[in-house]
């Protein structure tokens, strides 16, 4: 092979070096070869094919999304820009246990594969590429239909063996851990044995599960004692997803929520948790609806609302949380493309402009009929006091949120600002708020996440680390997505890398789509 004309690809000069793992930053320049960091520190005497004055700027791990939902994101855009604005480099998807794979028999989803390798396989043999990279979870609630089915039933022993034995295989192929939905059917109807075996299987290879949890709301406390359960019967790593306080009646208990997490620590379960700095939450209108009515899917709970049941489904909504105050703080973002006229409005203006009514439940209830109970919905229901909180303590940053394009043109939605802004808004709050360093808000978005989900050569600035680089301006770092104007990428991000490419130069995106779905390595019973 003949010489390099330059002995490094990429060289980034006189930037303030922040390594992720907390410590001081300090100032110096960092080379690029082949995808990995190959030196670090005064390097005036090493040239590389593309160099970068990175004066005044902090240069960074690229960012890891600890939680987001953008599994086939690629199909539709392998832009990634509104990650990729921010700087993230790094998602964690396949969460809240809805994931690509396993999927059940005779699924017609061209993306639904039967499992994590064959999932792997298609991207690579359908040709596709995205800006980037992404760690894929198991999601229980697709391995549950897949083999369970959507019913509100307990698992059979040997159906627990086959979810046991798919999950094992998914892990030892290189998913990234397992994730459950317990608020979502079918994920709600499994039981504490249920969760507890499938936590055994991810302890064998020390793999983490993920939670959306049963409640974030009333029942918040049950909802973390269960999830702790699974910690303690199995061993296995628990993360709580996207921790919140989502019911007024609860909101100033956020000290008392951490408290029984750092309690779980204390009693020896591995306990995590990640969330996003907003105090509006995004997902289906059909979550208002009682857990019965979900017995079979969606198209059960439509078969519901079309019968005899109606009435009880409307008061169930009623009572779990609409009033004119409470409707007026749902704003509808996505209709499944069934009733356009409502994306962008509240569903109070719904119900008193359209539907010409002021029972609020009942208006919810025509919505998801209308729209087959495919709406999203914005709802604002936590308080900035324990958003704050939560921030201050030693917890990931995850959007909740999507690989999106730049074009409002190319949505069919109105997306939930995080996914344009939850990295962004983080070291907006923790510049203005004073909630921590910069050295460690940099932490909390690389050296922690790959911790807490096992990502080796990810998070750290170090020699030998995948060169995922965020280049940023500590003072201009910033979203500008809005609730009513979501579709804007983040400011203050200058340059980023992704395995070595120029995926971002001057804070414009370039044609590099070098992101990868990663494999876990899993260590043999030796530690080799």
């Amino acid at each position: 092979m003949a010489d390099r004309a330059y002995p490094a690809d990429v060289v980034i000069r006189g930037g303030a070096l922040i390594d992720g793992t907390g410590r001081s930053r300090y100032k110096g320049d960092i080379a690029v070869r082949d995808g990995k960091i190959i030196a670090l520190g005064d390097l005036g005497s090493l040239s590389g094919e593309q160099e970068f004055r990175a004066d005044g700027l902090a240069v960074a791990p690229g960012f890891i999304d600890a939680h987001a939902h953008s599994d086939t994101a690629f199909t539709r855009d392998d832009s990634g820009a509104s990650k990729l604005y921010q700087g993230v480099t790094t998602e964690i998807s396949g969460n809240c246990g809805d994931s690509p794979f396993p999927a059940a028999p005779g699924c017609a989803d061209p993306w639904q594969l039967p499992s994590f390798s064959g999932f792997l396989d298609a991207f690579a043999e359908r040709g596709c590429r995205m800006a980037v990279n992404q760690a894929l979870l198991v999601g229980h609630g697709t391995l549950r239909e897949a083999v369970v089915g959507s019913g509100s039933r307990a698992a059979s022993p040997a159906e627990l063996e086959e979810m046991k034995r798919l999950l094992r295989r998914d892990l030892a192929d290189g998913a990234w851990g397992l994730s459950l939905g317990l608020e979502y059917a079918p994920g709600c109807f499994a039981d504490q044995r249920e969760l507890n075996e499938l936590g055994r299987v991810a302890a064998e290879t020390d793999a983490i599960v993920t939670c959306h949890m049963r409640s974030e709301g009333l029942q918040i406390d049950s909802a973390l004692e269960e999830l702790a359960q699974v910690g303690r019967a199995s061993g296995v790593h628990v993360h709580a997803s996207h921790l919140k306080l989502d019911n007024f009646r609860v909101h100033g208990r956020a000290q008392a929520v951490w408290a029984a997490i750092e309690k779980a620590r204390r009693e020896g379960v591995r306990f995590t948790a990640d969330m996003y700095p907003y105090t509006a939450s995004s997902t289906t209108l059909s979550i208002r609806c009682p857990r019965w009515s979900m017995d079979g899917g969606r198209e059960a709970l439509l078969r519901h609302l079309q019968g005899p049941r109606r009435g009880e489904i409307i008061e169930a909504i009623r009572g779990h949380y609409f009033s004119a105050e409470r409707a007026e703080t749902c704003l509808i973002s996505d209709d499944g493309g069934l009733w356009p006229e409502i994306v962008g409005r509240t569903l109070r203006d719904v119900a008193e402009e359209l539907l010409h009514t002021a029972d609020y439940a009942e208006a919810a209830a025509e919505v998801l009929q209308r729209t087959q109970a495919k709406t999203w919905c914005v709802f604002f229901v936590m308080s900035e006091e324990d958003m704050l909180y939560f921030l201050s303590r030693d917890i990931c940053i995850g959007s909740d949120g999507y690989a999106l394009p730049g074009d409002p043109a190319r949505l069919s939605f109105s997306p939930h600002p995080r996914s344009y802004g939850a990295i962004a808004e983080f070291f907006r709050l923790a510049r203005e708020k004073k909630l921590c360093s910069l050295e460690e808000a940099v932490r909390r978005v690389t050296g922690k996440p790959a911790e807490v989900f096992s990502l080796p050569d990810r998070g750290r600035l170090a020699v030998g680390m995948a060169a995922d680089i965020t280049v940023f301006d500590p003072a201009a770092i910033a979203p500008r997505a809005t609730y009513l104007r979501p579709v804007q990428l983040a400011q203050g991000v200058r340059l980023v890398l992704v395995n070595g490419q120029v995926a971002l130069r001057d804070g414009v995106q370039t044609g590099a789509r070098a992101g990868q779905l990663m494999r876990r390595h899993i260590r043999d019973p030796l530690g080799q």
